[in-house]
């Protein structure tokens, strides 16, 4: 799904070139292409500009032209054009309202500094189980809480980027989500902690199958796009990135490679018959414990 600021960069700028976007009149929002042909953001305004740390992926250019001041975000590599697109919808979205350009270049400044933590490729790498477990998080967020709770609910009892034991905890009831490949016949539960628990609970299993990387399937940066244009408010996708950044996730051209299919979702009920280790079952002198479980014995459970 691209948003309409992808379309627009489509048109082919010349460099140097920009056009005026946003509905907001009173403030003048340009993209288009800077003097070295790279997709750019302008803000014109009349502000006191304060320095600004650069990213390894957004460089940025602070200037005066006549009696405006100019604060500029260039794309460096072009290949991440598309979440560069979404990056400046998100800096129009949240200035839509604002009427001075001293607020609106606060804004935007605080707005960068949120979104750098997800342009620094080439700086942390995820291995294929670790991008599988962050992609069935999101797709749990994307189609169970969103729909079933609402957008804060979910953003709020999402605590697997804190490394709570359990992935989703709302009131009293938890979600545990995991990731398999295709053909796995078991689920690995790697700490005692993840299904134990008096209260209601759910064991939420997303079954997936590597494909090419031309294959149109599900693909981590395309899922993290996605779910940042569902986020509605600055605030929602300003807690949004930062539960993100603690999975040191990144907009790298490299996770486009992995693309998958979701072959199978299963959702069991936990209860008190359900196979699992408890820690009042368990001896006090054993400290930590790993287990299996066979997803074939699980049929009577599966909601």
């Amino acid at each position: 799904m691209k948003n309409k600021l992808s379309a627009t960069f489509s048109q082919g700028f010349q460099s140097g070139e920009f056009i005026r976007v946003g509905e907001n009149r009173d403030l003048s929002l340009f993209v288009g292409k800077d003097e070295k042909g790279n997709y750019a953001f302008d803000f014109r305004g009349s502000y006191v500009p304060v320095r600004i740390a650069q990213s390894d992926v957004i460089t940025v250019q602070q200037g005066k032209s006549g009696e405006y001041c100019i604060l500029r975000f260039s794309l460096c590599n072009n290949e991440l054009l598309e979440y560069f697109s979404t990056f400046c919808q998100d800096l129009i979205d949240s200035t839509e309202y604002t009427k001075s350009d001293a607020d609106a270049y606060k804004t935007l400044c605080s707005r960068y500094f949120s979104w750098k933590k997800l342009f620094r490729p080439n700086k942390s790498r995820m291995n294929d189980n670790e991008v599988m477990g962050l992609i069935g998080e999101l797709l749990f967020m994307q189609d169970y809480m969103i729909p079933h709770y609402d957008v804060e609910t979910a953003l709020d009892s999402w605590m697997g980027p804190e490394k709570n034991h359990k992935d989703y905890s709302i009131g009293s009831v938890w979600y545990e989500i995991k990731t398999i490949s295709v053909g796995k016949e078991s689920i690995k539960i790697s700490s005692l902690e993840q299904l134990d628990g008096d209260d209601e609970g759910f064991l939420a299993v997303y079954c997936l199958e590597k494909m090419s990387p031309t294959f149109s399937g599900i693909k981590l940066n395309e899922l993290v796009k996605n779910l940042i244009t569902k986020m509605g408010t600055v605030q929602n996708r300003e807690i949004f990135m930062s539960k993100l950044s603690m999975y040191d996730f990144d907009f790298s051209v490299e996770y486009d490679n992995f693309v998958f299919t979701n072959v199978e979702f299963s959702i069991y009920r936990i209860c008190d018959d359900f196979p699992r280790l408890c820690r009042k079952n368990i001896p006090n002198a054993i400290n930590k414990i790993q287990y299996e479980i066979f997803l074939s014995e699980l049929e009577e459970y599966k909601l």
